[in-house]
């Protein structure tokens, strides 16, 4: 595999342009790489709710859960199916095999399946309903307190707030919760319904049938098309009270505001209330696509808020209830400091013990070989989070060996006295394969993990993408740039010539390279231990035996880091039983 070191000997021009877009698009890429706090996990989980109001659980379980379940079992995609049946809902979870990996087309069989179950369910059934984004995180939570304003006008500013936010990249959907929805109450007296001869039932299905929004077709006219739009849907409150009733009997007419009393209102009781720091409040939750860099969304978000907040008439405040931004970006800042730390002790080491122009040599490639890892890992989808950014760290202690190996064979070359540019590409020669060899069997090491199934090979999976990554990249990159930066820089004085005085050429001995204080004792010891090599045998195999044993007595737990968001999630779980109220004021923790 010499032609790599020949190819960049030959083309020095090419190599330099190679070299410069490394760092440069490495470097682009590093300021804007997508930015998470822990690796993505995909939620192989389906959720289908369908709704009769009044029904008792028994029945849902018998009318509707049943069917449902009955045809999510015939999906042969679907591994664990279960069901909570209540009052007026039913509840299903499905959860797909982890060996599936279109879930867009699974949860469209879902749907379709859902389509088709539809008519065989009981008249009035409001539904079945699929959610497949059920496991979606938001990475901002904000909420929406005012004073001096209802909950109706917070809603419609809320929905404002959405329509403008979505004006952001990057954003994937947009949830309101604690949203107080209005209704239109009746209220009636059975006594007075009954002297006019006019049941409940009778004012509920006219006020249905007056309430429909149908195409009123069109007219041809004169070559001109005229739109019908026909009238009596409901717009207000008056509208309501204005609709006629025909008493039995007596064949007359009475509007339904003189039988009973018609009122907007709240929805009581009100559903998903939320609080904040005590006040009623409406909370936007904003979701992201995947490979959005997170901190530099929640930056946008940050600015685009403040417009938004200052758009809004006085009494408004929008405040983050949660923000992971600075989650991630403190998360991330503590690994790459690491990363810092590493690489600087690596480039002192190595010019402590390789001489300065060697050591600025090899320091040079440790952060090519990270800025070209970057570039690939972006091709392949990885973003910086906590295992990644771990695994950078475990890669570099390996990576840095074939520059150092690459660089200390040309220097030896070169004290030799060998030909500056034979040197480069004899050493790419005979150390191509080897260094290959060895970072390959790191590689192998690591594929178990990349193999794993499930959320934890989902999870673990940057883990040895990254050091399988870099380790590549470090191997072309010292057969590649190495030998070319020694080429161009390193300056070693030949120990020959020092040897040839007045002319005469001599041959230095190979021998003399090794005999050296530090090589003369490390020989010593070296056949020391081939003196005894059985014994050294056995000791090394208790070694292995005795690892072993101690690694399973190990306490085994997550590899996975703990999290530092200072939060927490509270169930509460209330009895069937009639006369209970939730207590609506704040605790706080």
């Amino acid at each position: 595999m010499s032609f790599i070191t020949k190819f960049s000997l030959d083309t020095n021009r090419l190599t330099m342009v190679f070299i410069a877009s490394v760092i440069i698009i490495g470097l682009i890429q590093f300021f804007d790489f997508p930015r998470q706090e822990d690796p993505p996990i995909v939620i192989r989980e389906v959720v289908v709710t369908a709704f009769f109001p009044g029904m008792e659980p028994a029945d849902m379980e018998e009318l509707v859960t049943r069917r449902l379940e009955a045809e999510l079992r015939s999906l042969p995609e679907l591994d664990d199916i279960w069901s909570d049946s209540k009052q007026g809902v039913t509840i299903i979870h499905a959860e797909t095999r982890d060996e599936f990996d279109d879930l867009d087309l699974i949860w469209q069989k879902v749907r379709n399946r859902m389509i088709d179950v539809r008519p065989q369910l009981p008249a009035g059934t409001i539904g079945p309903f699929v959610n497949d984004e059920f496991g979606l995180t938001a990475v901002a939570t904000i909420a929406l307190t005012s004073e001096g304003f209802s909950m109706a006008d917070m809603r419609l500013v809320a929905r404002d707030l959405r329509d403008r936010l979505y004006e952001l990249p990057g954003i994937r959907k947009i949830d309101l919760y604690g949203v107080h929805e209005e209704q239109v109450f009746l209220k009636f007296s059975a006594t007075r319904l009954a002297q006019f001869g006019i049941t409940a039932g009778e004012i509920v299905n006219t006020l249905v049938e007056q309430n429909i929004v149908l195409p009123g077709g069109r007219v041809d006219a004169a070559q001109q098309n005229v739109i019908v739009s026909p009238t009596g849907n409901f717009r207000s409150v008056g509208d309501i009270e204005n609709v006629e009733f025909t008493i039995p009997a007596t064949q007359q007419t009475i509007r339904l505001r003189d039988i009973l009393t018609v009122e907007r209102d709240y929805a009581d009781p009100p559903r998903n209330r939320v609080y904040f720091n005590g006040e009623r409040a409406i909370v936007i939750s904003i979701s992201i696509t995947p490979g959005v860099n997170s901190v530099g969304f929640g930056d946008a978000l940050t600015s685009k808020l403040g417009v938004l907040e200052s758009q809004l008439p006085i009494g408004y405040v929008l405040e983050y209830a949660t923000f992971q931004p600075d989650l991630v970006e403190a998360a991330v800042n503590g690994g790459l400091n690491n990363v810092y730390q590493t690489i600087a002790i690596v480039l002192v080491v190595v010019m402590i013990f390789l001489g300065v122009r060697t050591g600025l040599i090899v320091g040079s490639f440790v952060p090519l070989t990270m800025l070209m890892g970057m570039i690939v890992m972006r091709m392949v989808g990885i973003e910086f989070e906590r295992v990644s950014i771990a695994s950078s760290i475990i890669a570099l202690g390996m990576l840095v060996d074939n520059g150092i190996v690459i660089a200390e064979d040309i220097r030896s070359r070169l004290e030799r006295g060998e030909d500056r540019r034979k040197a480069c590409i004899e050493t790419g020669r005979t150390l191509a394969v080897p260094l290959l060899t060895s970072s390959l069997t790191t590689i192998l090491a690591f594929m178990p993990m990349l193999l794993m199934d499930g959320q934890t090979g989902e999870y673990a999976f940057s883990l040895p993408m990254v050091v399988i990554l870099l380790l590549l990249s470090s191997w072309f990159l010292s057969m590649y740039v190495t030998p070319a930066m020694c080429f161009w820089f390193m300056k070693v004085k030949p120990v020959a010539q020092a040897e040839n005085t007045a002319g005469a050429e001599s041959q230095q001995n190979p021998q003399e390279a090794y005999s050296g204080g530090f090589y003369c004792v490390y020989r010593g010891v070296l056949e020391r231990l081939l003196s005894m090599r059985f014994i050294v045998s056995a000791g090394a195999v208790a070694a292995i035996v005795l690892g072993g044993f101690i690694a399973s007595q190990l306490v085994r737990e997550f590899f996975g880091p703990s999290t530092d968001a200072t939060s927490f999630w509270c169930t509460w779980i209330c009895q069937p039983v009639t006369g209970w109220t939730v207590p609506t004021r704040p605790y706080n923790a």
